[in-house]
């Protein structure tokens, strides 16, 4: 019998047509129509005619005929990397226009840019053994926003690669994100869509939910389903990097970042205004350019931000009220009747940070008197960039001072 080959099955209550293929190795039913009004008609799509002309059940589905579809994936692949300078994009085979990122490199990219890819490879199996492959590559690139809860992800699906029988398989993608996070996919990713020699484009849309004192973080979850007629489906999932929102800041408002990427005060190409405060420029430079380096930019020692209450007992531990200036401290004139010239104590690392107080010992801490003024300009100065780039407790920095 070939695959043009039909019987008739006569029930009791009208004529029933069933029409029988056999696929093109020739080892399984893969379709069957019926043509009838038959209230039987839903028993009779259940059986075909074998090649005998005896009656035989033909698989309800791919899996139990031993026909499926598997995929795997590899892993995540970042597509920039940064060297305190620039931003060099790390990929061959990407979309036009993919991870076009400005140089040199700023906070604001380090902050909020994400660029990877995906490779996937779908197999075609007929009892456990490959009966054709479709290879393709998604590439994501998303920009999170400073001043928003909303962003969006471009996301490409390329063109694909298929050997043997793998022609016909459907794609369907799933994002999801945690608590407080929404996301919907748009364009080509908002539909099912066949794995051919076409480019499919689309991208996520998400929205936050956060409010002050409740930072959020999570990551997107990617799910993709494959299916073809007559076979068992396959999936695969990824995640991509963590992000998280919070509205800390109340002069800068509500804003999302990836909290691992580091900063830089005040860029990573610009100096620290800091570095135009001559007594707190002084002592931070002779901690930097000492023992461990503590905040230097591409040190090993990055500041990292501790919590309001850690402030305070590092505050206390090198500047409390039982220390004061010894003779040869007060460099600067000191006028009465100016406030801003009145000795203030200065500690590097900052207060603000794990590694302030005595966390080390000297050279990698130092103190010293500078007129208040001046430390007043350095609180307003670090207060900025926290609140701008959102750097919260556990988010590391440097400190740019040349």
């Amino acid at each position: 019998m070939n695959a043009s080959t039909r019987d008739v099955l006569t029930v009791s209550d009208g004529p029933v047509t069933v029409s029988l293929e056999i696929d093109q190795h020739g080892e399984r039913f893969v379709r069957h129509q019926v043509k009838s009004g038959s209230k039987l008609l839903a028993t009779a799509a259940t059986l075909v005619l074998a090649a005998t002309g005896t009656i035989a059940a033909s698989a309800p589905t791919g899996a139990a005929s031993g026909s499926s579809i598997t995929a795997t994936v590899g892993k995540v692949k970042s597509d920039f990397t940064t060297n305190g300078k620039a931003v060099t994009p790390n990929a061959t085979g990407e979309p036009r226009g993919y991870c076009k990122v400005p140089k040199p490199l700023t906070n604001v990219v380090n902050r909020t840019w994400e660029c990877f890819h995906q490779d996937i490879k779908v197999q075609v199996k007929v009892r456990g053994r490959t009966v054709g492959t479709a290879s393709f590559t998604v590439w994501h690139e998303t920009h999170l926003n400073l001043k928003s809860v909303k962003w969006t992800e471009k996301i490409t699906a390329s063109k694909t690669k298929i050997v043997g029988t793998a022609d016909g398989i459907v794609a369907a993608f799933h994002p999801s994100c945690g608590s407080g996070c929404q996301v919907h996919a748009t364009g080509a990713m908002a539909r099912p869509f066949t794995l051919n020699g076409s480019a499919h484009s689309g991208g996520n849309k998400y929205v936050f939910t956060v409010s002050h004192g409740h930072p959020r973080s999570t990551h997107t979850h990617y799910e993709w389903d494959f299916n073809k007629p007559g076979y068992g489906a396959g999936q695969v999932t990824y995640n991509g990097q963590t992000y998280r929102c919070d509205d800390e800041d109340r002069q800068y408002g509500a804003g999302c970042v990836h909290p691992t990427m580091l900063s830089v005060e005040s860029d990573f190409t610009h100096l620290s205004q800091m570095a135009a405060l001559p007594g707190i420029k002084d002592n931070i430079r002779k901690v930097q350019n000492a023992g461990l380096h503590i905040g230097r930019m591409n040190s090993t020692v990055p500041l990292t931000r501790t919590t309001k209450d850690q402030a305070d007992k590092n505050r206390k531990a090198v500047c409390g009220p039982d220390v004061h200036p010894k003779p040869g401290d007060i460099w600067w004139t000191v006028d009465p009747h100016d406030d801003g010239t009145k000795p203030s104590c200065d500690e590097y690392p900052f207060a603000e940070t794990k590694q302030g107080g005595t966390a080390y010992n000297p050279p990698n801490r130092s103190i010293k008197w500078v007129p208040l003024k001046e430390n007043r300009q350095q609180g307003g100065i670090i207060r900025t960039f926290f609140g701008r780039y959102h750097i919260l407790p556990g988010d590391k920095f440097y400190v740019n001072m040349g």
